[in-house]
């Protein structure tokens, strides 16, 4: 199948598909990169409740975003 085949099939995906699909992709993309695994840890690692965000406060953030 080519690149232009894939998208295409992409592209008839319905929203929510599409959106998994695109996920799918940048994780597939971080897997590798030690870089963000490093900022990842790091934050993971973080200590400090001031740098936390709070569950329904990402919520609410997440469902404002387009």
């Amino acid at each position: 199948m080519s690149l232009v085949e894939v998208k295409e099939q992409a592209m008839s995906l319905p929203v929510e598909e599409q959106a998994e699909l695109a996920c799918f992709l940048a994780a597939q993309f971080r897997r590798d990169d030690p870089e963000y695994r490093q900022m990842l840890a790091r934050l993971i690692d973080d200590r400090d409740p001031k740098n936390w965000v709070e569950w329904e406060a990402l919520k609410k953030k997440l469902d404002e975003a387009p």
